[in-house]
């Protein structure tokens, strides 16, 4: 298994704890496209192409999603600009309501939210020859009008939707308390280097990608910390390819002393400052 942009790290799936599952399901089923993979009473797993991507776990707590740290948003990676204008059009002749949509520079995006707030990014990459990449290997993003009603008028009209099979989780974008410690933390946890940093956020990422994580404290600082259960991010999921790299993995997760547990001999977990949860595992998680 190699891993695109040299980079020694994938994105996963991002797990959520949702208080109405049946609807939250229906959401992320019906609306997106996403495939049911696993099916419990208490839990559902979606994905696309047979490739988990969200994991719906149902909780009993009530709060707001917005009013702790965790999932800033989670960015859905679609195969080709086609593949983005099929959604894109299945969403808007629904109706569904959008937040915006952005170029930045090496990506077309647009956002949504799901039924109970939690952030949503669809995107294309752009050719690599079209980023602004500098010598010093960082990748300068921006945020200009999307075109829109190009990506609309090249989308084609699909029944049953599906979204296209080759979608994968792109990158996780966290919401944190102080986005600078938040980037460090990261970077010495999961070998990320620095591709571009604003006062108050940063995006990382592993070899020559643009970002496989961000992290931004724009929710400001009295935010809750994340708690076990609570609504929102229940954790997401790095993998790494073999077991030589997942070791060298939790090498660095020491260094920044955090709460690092192994839950099996092929995965473990990574706690921050904010209560946020990564997983740390092995290869593909076969079904």
């Amino acid at each position: 298994m190699v891993y695109e942009y040299n980079s020694r790290i994938h994105l996963a799936e991002v797990a959520l704890n949702v208080k109405d599952l049946e609807s939250q399901t229906a959401f992320y089923h019906q609306l997106l496209g996403l495939e049911i993979l696993i099916q419990s009473e208490k839990e559902i797993l979606l994905g696309a192409g047979g490739k988990p991507l969200v994991r719906l776990i149902k909780t009993d707590d009530i709060s707001n999603p917005k009013q702790s740290y965790g999932l800033y948003h989670m960015a859905l990676l679609l195969p080709s600009r086609e593949d983005l204008a099929n959604v894109f059009k299945h969403l808007l002749d629904l109706k569904i309501p959008l937040v915006g949509g952005a170029d930045h520079g090496y990506s077309e995006a647009i956002y949504l939210e799901d039924l109970e707030g939690n952030g949503i990014e669809l995107y294309r990459d752009k050719p690599v020859t079209e980023w602004d990449i500098r010598e010093d290997g960082r990748i300068i993003g921006v945020t200009e009008e999307l075109s829109a009603q190009d990506i609309y008028e090249l989308g084609k009209e699909i029944e049953p939707f599906a979204i296209a099979s080759g979608t994968r989780m792109g990158h996780v974008h966290l919401s944190v308390k102080n986005s600078r410690e938040a980037s460090v933390f990261y970077q010495e946890s999961l070998g990320l280097e620095d591709k571009f940093t604003i006062p108050h956020a940063s995006w990382i990422a592993s070899g020559d990608y643009h970002h496989h994580l961000a992290v931004n404290e724009w929710g400001g600082k009295n935010l809750a910390l994340r708690e076990n259960g609570m609504a929102g991010l229940a954790y997401y999921v790095v993998e790494v390819e073999n077991k030589e790299k997942l070791l060298k993995v939790f090498a660095q997760s020491q260094t920044g002393k955090p709460n690092v547990q192994w839950v099996s001999s092929s995965e473990f977990t990574i706690t921050d400052k904010d209560g946020i949860v990564t997983y740390v595992r092995m290869g593909a998680r076969r079904l």
